[in-house]
């Protein structure tokens, strides 16, 4: 879990600086490996647990192969 700070971002924002989707930012969230707040029914990430996280990789985003139910015909799999 990262430390907790005073300063927040909206998740777009975050997702630009950690280079990753929204939706990661928000799994980041509710793993408890960004600190954040909703505030009207939007989450805002504490500034600091961004700069104190590792930014994920891509490997933590997208499955190895298409995914797309081709069947493996597609030689992606």
């Amino acid at each position: 879990m990262c430390k907790a700070g005073t300063s927040f971002v909206p998740v777009a924002e975050a997702a630009q600086l950690l280079e990753t989707t929204e939706m990661r930012v928000l799994m980041m969230l509710k793993k408890d490996e960004l600190q954040g707040k909703m505030v009207d029914e939007a989450w805002f990430v504490e500034r600091s647990s961004l700069q104190l996280c590792e930014k994920p990789k891509a490997s933590d985003i997208i499955k190895v192969g298409c995914g797309g139910g081709c069947g493996g015909g597609c030689g992606g799999h």
